[in-house]
């Protein structure tokens, strides 16, 4: 009997009874409840420290993160970051302090809105003393764990958001390799998922036929450059001349000089000469050399010239191929072809929904770790719930 409930002997019966289930009932029911919560397994104890929430208040585009237009893909980026925060794996890194930070891209003239969230570990050094926050500059250091979100972005999916290639003509990329599966998904260079409706890639790949014509169209451009470099230069192997061009560019440096410091000018005008000549000599003997070595002496025709006899002997379906970068006349034929990575570029025909352009539409989640957080990063990556990330851009 709970020792605080007194029975009086005068009390009358009815009314010491209702007292006494009045005062006992209400504690048995809180020790049954305690009972029942020890009785479910609990969460293993967070190894991290705490986990801080940032959202960037306006849109890359200046928009407030409230304006009804961007709500789509606000809310999305706080269903990814609520998928993130209910990942145990997360939660079970070792000592660190993680912050989910992210934003609502821009549209400008791009088919969809984007957005971006970066989730990453910051060490103790960076913590802001009483309080779940991080130094404002705590960025400038490197993270040790990551997970990268991109939604809508089309260059985000290859190994460098800088194009390999680029020109007037064409833009390509270096694709990142396919290494596995991952329930049912394609895992790129280890470590990144893509997500879109119906599984349709939104990169595809770079003919032969754009490669090669891209590498015809650089070296054409290097060579007219070369050629205007030496516009007004003597001719290669042509000493008189060369030495008459010598002679015109002393005239020009000592010729102010020899209004006020007569003496001073012939001085100069001697040893320059003599600067000359000895270049002059000296170019020469390597010329020799060259020829004797059979050494190129212009390269950049040379490799043109391959380039266009390389293109010249493939084949309709060899150039119909998918485009391996470094595979466009100048290799080295004893490289495996496994060896060199695929060029790709944007799908220009990706089926955007341009009716609903703040809506999720393709989707990139990469998953980085380093150092101690190799392994436990690599557990987030197989424990990553993959149909609440479909379900993002279904």
């Amino acid at each position: 009997m709970n020792p605080s409930f007194r029975f009086d002997l005068q009390m009358p019966v009815t009314k010491a009874l209702r007292l006494f289930l009045n005062d006992t009932l209400p504690r048995a029911a809180a020790a049954m409840s305690t009972l029942a919560l020890l009785a479910v397994p609990q969460p293993a104890a967070a190894a991290i420290d705490c986990w801080v929430d940032a959202e960037h208040p306006t849109t890359a585009d200046q928009r407030r993160v409230t304006d009804p237009a961007v709500a789509p893909m606000r809310q999305a980026l706080q269903r990814v970051n609520a998928v993130l925060h209910a990942q145990r794996e997360l939660h079970e890194l070792p000592r660190t302090r993680l912050r989910s930070s992210w934003q609502v891209g821009g549209q400008w003239d791009a088919p969809a809105r984007s957005g971006s969230l970066l989730l990453r570990d910051h060490r103790e050094s960076m913590w802001l003393p009483g309080r779940c926050d991080v130094n404002p500059k705590a960025d400038r250091l490197g993270s040790m764990a990551a997970v990268v979100v991109a939604i809508n972005a089309p260059t985000s999916f290859f190994e460098s958001p800088h194009a390999e290639l680029r020109d007037e003509q064409l833009q390509a990329w270096r694709e990142l390799p396919a290494t596995g599966q991952l329930n049912g998904y394609t895992l790129y260079g280890g470590h990144q998922l893509v997500f879109t409706r119906g599984g349709r890639l939104p990169w595809v790949a770079v003919t032969t036929a754009e490669y090669v014509d891209f590498t015809l169209r650089d070296l054409k451009r290097r060579v007219q450059e070369d050629s205007s470099a030496r516009a007004g230069l003597p001719a290669e192997g042509d000493a008189a001349a060369r030495e008459a061009f010598d002679e015109s560019q002393v005239q020009k440096v000592t010729a102010g000089l020899r209004k006020v410091d007569p003496a001073a000018a012939e001085k100069m005008t001697v040893e320059l000469r003599d600067q000359l000549r000895a270049t002059r000599e000296a170019e020469a003997r390597t010329a020799r050399r060259k020829a004797a070595a059979g050494v190129d002496t212009n390269p950049l025709q040379t490799m043109l010239r391959r380039v266009e006899a390389w293109r010249a002997g493939l084949s309709p379906q060899q150039l119909a191929a998918p485009a391996l970068l470094g595979l466009n006349g100048l290799h080295d034929a004893a490289v495996p072809l496994d060896r060199y990575p695929r060029l790709v570029r944007p799908d220009p025909d990706f089926p955007w929904d341009r009716s609903h352009p703040g809506r999720p539409q393709m989707l990139k989640v990469a998953v980085n770790g380093g150092d101690v957080f190799t392994e436990p990063m690599q557990r987030v990556l197989q424990q990553l719930d993959l149909k609440a990330l479909q379900a993002l851009v279904d």
